[in-house]
């Protein structure tokens, strides 16, 4: 790492203590953070579900022996979902395409929606799955500004997103705005420790514009992690969340 560089990272280390920087410059965060990570952490882990070599069962999903395990966050996340069996979901910041990718092979019939902040992103995940070109509704959109495309789905998802926004109002907008675009549930897999995420779903729903009559709390837990499923109507699927620690299991 470069001085420059070096000198960026203890300004932005400072900026996100004090709330008014994200975790990366997103402008750069392709090249300078997101591939690089995406590579090295496939020598730990199976990032794409590979055909002929895992099975469903009874809402887990098994990887034939010879693979690397799942990531512990994304088995947590798709499990989540298949458990719900939404008609369309939407993933905001589909980064490289690949959980989306895994989402379409466990429910074959679903319809795919990605949205992410940079065009380097979706470059990236067009390469990396040329199938989504076809089978996904792609976009660019800034989550913490007004929403310029209006796609109504039945499931919006994050994974490890809302933790980066350190920037609190810009944090608040674009969890808000998940709302508006989730017509049935939002699930969520992120480092709980990074914001308060429960007391801010919380302070969102009591403005007067959100757009949920009402918000449900449940949990899943998967035996290594912990996602959170938020529903406009009561489920028997899950548990229900009862404090916010009941997140922090896993990270203790």
């Amino acid at each position: 790492m470069n001085i420059l560089k070096k000198i960026r990272k203890k300004i932005r280390g400072v900026g996100r203590r004090a709330g008014i920087m994200d975790d990366f410059d997103w402008s750069h965060y392709y090249e300078d953070e997101y591939s690089k990570q995406i590579y090295d952490l496939e020598k730990q882990y199976t990032f794409i579900l590979p055909d002929g070599k895992y099975s469903v069962v009874d809402g887990k999903i098994i990887l034939n022996s010879e693979l690397l395990p799942l990531n512990e966050n994304h088995e947590a996340l798709y499990e989540s979902i298949y458990a719900l069996k939404p008609n369309s979901v939407l993933e905001i910041g589909c980064g490289c395409g690949d959980h989306l990718a895994n989402i379409k092979k466990i429910l074959p019939g679903v319809k795919l929606n990605g949205l992410d902040l940079l065009q380097k992103q979706l470059e990236f995940l067009q390469k990396r799955h040329p199938e989504l070109k076809n089978q996904a509704n792609l976009f660019i959109q800034d989550m913490t500004l007004n929403i310029s495309k209006k796609v109504k789905v039945d499931l919006v998802y994050t994974q490890a997103v809302l933790m980066h926004i350190q920037r609190y109002n810009h944090y608040l907008s674009a969890f808000k705005n998940i709302f508006f675009l989730a017509e049935k549930y939002v699930v969520l897999m992120e480092n709980w420790t990074r914001h308060n995420f429960i007391e801010d779903i919380k302070k969102i729903s009591k403005t007067l514009d959100f757009p949920w009559k009402n918000v449900h709390f449940y949990i899943n837990d998967t035996g290594k992690q912990i996602s959170l499923i938020l529903s406009k109507t009561a489920l028997d699927k899950f548990n229900e969340l009862k404090n916010s620690k009941e997140l922090l299991k896993y990270l203790c």
